[in-house]
């Protein structure tokens, strides 16, 4: 399976979801699609790279991006991690309203927030590392 599907399948919730179950999963989708891309992009980009500790698999791919050398891999660092928040509220905080920086929203404008902001991180990983990971691309984990 492509990385990617799971985006799609988010982006596809994201334009049915009518109960916010069903926004909550699709922002879920969206982050993990996009976390196992950029995971693929990364290790295509840089081949030799230590694999990923996976107990900290989301946090280290994170920090590896966000190289204050590489403003195109910072870019990706820091959506990838607000993306990552957005999913962390989606999935763990059951009383509304939703968080994101300080900033309160209902379901639906919190779905808004993290489709816009998947689709920039979209945006950057083909900036950083063009070209969709192939079907069952693996990220080395230790």
């Amino acid at each position: 399976m492509r990385p990617l599907d799971f985006y799609r399948l988010g982006l596809s919730l994201s334009e049915t979801a009518d109960a916010e179950a069903a926004q909550r999963t699709a922002v879920s989708r969206l982050y993990y699609g996009l976390h196992h891309e950029a995971c693929c992009r990364y290790f295509r980009a840089n081949p030799g790279s230590e694999a990923l500790n996976v107990s900290r698999r989301h946090v280290e791919l994170r920090d590896r991006y966000n190289s204050p050398d590489d403003p195109k891999s910072r870019k990706v660092g820091i959506l990838l991690n607000d993306l990552r928040i957005l999913r962390s509220e989606a999935d763990y905080e059951l009383v509304p309203p939703l968080r994101f920086k300080s900033r309160l929203l209902d379901s639906e404008q919190f779905l808004n927030l993290a489709v816009e902001t998947a689709r920039q991180l979209l945006d950057a990983l083909e900036d950083y590392s063009p070209g969709e990971a192939e079907d069952g691309c693996r990220c080395p984990r230790a």
